[in-house]
Parts: C-alpha cells; sequence; structure tokens
C-alpha cells in the first residue's frame, strides 16, 4: 500500500470536513489502517441501512446452498398461497426470487415515498404484494426497499427460523458477529431493505466473507458460487453518473473492479477483488454528500493499493500517515 496516497486520504476527509464516523482499509486481510472519529468507539453499532440488503441476499444463498429454497429461479408467489393481494396478475405471478435479489421484479415503487407508507402499514409483505405492477419481471431496474421483505418473508417460511436467528446460526454466528440487531415491521418481521444494526468491524467481516470467496476460518459458509453470482452483472440501472455500472445480489457494480454494499448516509462495504481490497464507511451524511467517502476511496485508497509496481520513494511514509490519521477530528 502507498502510504503516501493514504496520507493524501487523510488530509482529503480533513479538508472536506467529511462526516466520517469510521474508516478502515484492510488489504490481503491485514488491517492498514483503522480511524474512528470524534467520541465513536470500533465496537460500537450503527445503523447500515440499505447494506442489511446484502445481508439479506447472503442468508438467501446460504438457505438454497442448505436445502431450504431450491432456486433462485423460484416462483415468490408460491411462498404466499393463501394471501389476497391487489392487482393480482401474470406479471406479477411472474417474478422470481431472483427478479428480487436483482431490483428487477418490477413493483410501481419509489422509495422516496413508500418506505413511510410501508412501515406504516400492517406489514411490508401486504404492502408490496400489493402494489400495481410498473413493468415485467427482468425487465427495469428500479430501486426498491420493500422488495427484500419479501426476500426475508420467504426465507422464515422456507426455514421455520425468523431471519434474525437463521443470520445468527448460519451467517452471524459463524463470523463471530454477536452484537448485530435487526429491525422488524408491525407484524414482527424482519425488514428486509434497511434495519440491522452492526459494528464497522463487523460490517468488515462480513465484506472479508465475500473477498475469500465465501469461506471463513476454514469454513465454506457462503458457496462460493453464490460470491460469483453475486459480484455478475444482472442488470444495468442506468446510473454511470454515480460511478454505478451494474448490479448484482442486492450489491452495486462500481467503476474499476469495485463491488459495494451501500446504505443511506455515507455506509459503504467496498470490494475489490483483484486487489484483495477492502474498505469500510460509516458516516452521518446528507444528500449527495453520501459520495464523499467513495470518492475518496476511487481518488486515493484504490490507487494506494499496489500490485507488482514499485512503490515511490517515501521514507517518512509511515510517520507521515500517522501524523495524518492523528491529525483528524
Amino acid at each position: 500500500m502507498d502510504s503516501g496516497l493514504l496520507t493524501q486520504a487523510a488530509e482529503q476527509i480533513a479538508a472536506k470536513q467529511i462526516n466520517l464516523r469510521s474508516m478502515i482499509v484492510i488489504r490481503h486481510g491485514t488491517i492498514v489502517v483503522e480511524k474512528y472519529f470524534g467520541t465513536f468507539r470500533g465496537d460500537q453499532i450503527v445503523d447500515v441501512y440499505s447494506v442489511t440488503k446484502g445481508v439479506v441476499a447472503a442468508l438467501i444463498g446460504i438457505a438454497i446452498d442448505k436445502g431450504f429454497i431450491d432456486s433462485v429461479d423460484h416462483k415468490v408467489l408460491d411462498y404466499f398461497p393463501n394471501l389476497t393481494m391487489a392487482n393480482n396478475d401474470g406479471r406479477k405471478q411472474a417474478i422470481t426470487i431472483e427478479n428480487l435479489l436483482t431490483m428487477s421484479a418490477g413493483f410501481a415503487w419509489s422509495d422516496d415515498t413508500d418506505i413511510n407508507t410501508m412501515m406504516q402499514s400492517g406489514s411490508q409483505v401486504q404492502d408490496v404484494l400489493d402494489l400495481p405492477m410498473a413493468a415485467a419481471p427482468g425487465e427495469k431496474f428500479n430501486y426498491d426497499s420493500g422488495a427484500p421483505g419479501l426476500l426475508c418473508a420467504i426465507l422464515q417460511k422456507a426455514t421455520g427460523m425468523s431471519p434474525t436467528d437463521f443470520a445468527n446460526a448460519h451467517l452471524f454466528g459463524p463470523l463471530g458477529i454477536t452484537d448485530a440487531t435487526w429491525g422488524t415491521d408491525p407484524s414482527g418481521l424482519e425488514t428486509g431493505g434497511f434495519g440491522i444494526q452492526m459494528s464497522p468491524r463487523d460490517m468488515a467481516a462480513f465484506g472479508q466473507l465475500y473477498l475469500r470467496g465465501g469461506e471463513w476460518n476454514g469454513k465454506q459458509v457462503l458457496p462460493a458460487s453464490w460470491v460469483k453470482a453475486s459480484f455478475a452483472n444482472h442488470i444495468d440501472p442506468m446510473m454511470q453518473s454515480q460511478k454505478r455500472s451494474g448490479y448484482g445480489y442486492l450489491l452495486w457494480l462500481q467503476t474499476q473492479g469495485a463491488v459495494a454494499f451501500q446504505g443511506m448516509g455515507g455506509q459503504y462495504i467496498i470490494l475489490v477483488p483483484e486487489r484483495d481490497l477492502e474498505v469500510v464507511f460509516t458516516a452521518d451524511l446528507t444528500g449527495d454528500n453520501f459520495q464523499q467517502p467513495y470518492d475518496v476511496f476511487e481518488s486515493y485508497i484504490l490507487p494506494a493499493a499496489k500490485s507488482n509496481d514499485p512503490l515511490p520513494a517515501n521514507p517518512d511514509g509511515d510517520a507521515k500517515l500517522e501524523a495524518a490519521l492523528e491529525a483528524l477530528p
């Protein structure tokens, strides 16, 4: 890692007064930078918002691997045979689990207005399945924070366990994550699009699981084939202006070979498989400022991860980096 570029990253965070809570940089499984800001502590849990979606995707992959769910091609409505819903038509009946994983279910949904409506309703499942269809499944990307709630319901029906219990047994437990919490809707079902609180270090562990092809301490926690499918580009979100080049299984494909689990306010787990690099940010940002941590990553931290290129002469590099980190608020 080029300590000069990492020093510039710290200087940019200070110069732009980016309201970070934490920054962790991991290369080849080794922590290179671990910085907490203000009074925030490394073991303190934060609301990771839409990073929750990535956890839901991982749980679906584990459930398929263990035989609870047969395939991503399974029709969603098969899991709700006794539910009466509005706007039930052929397009809705064709929605598959994979459509939910790739934000291509086709529901007429807007995050700006429909999240509040969903949470004020009695059930996220009923609220989402009552929606009219705006497109055929698989036809169009539409960011939908309600759709992963259907995956939570499917997980619960298929396994006979709550998503929290299933995660503790098969994902959080193996990773040593013990303090994560998960919010629910009024019906008591965990929300799939948001709601998990966990520490930055636990976010880093979750990201390392994906970088290691689903293996943790010699155990295959998540199938390697699921990691590969998660990183594949399944649909074009048409968001190149936000440095998003595609969409996998409830994660963003970014430019320059990066993939990212992202949450409102600047919560990031950024992975670059080709460079075995992970960067975790937690923050308290508003509006378009949520992209500031990613800009720092792309401009300074990513190019700091060298391969076989010789590093520039920088005899005082470590000391300068340490000083720049210490100078951060």
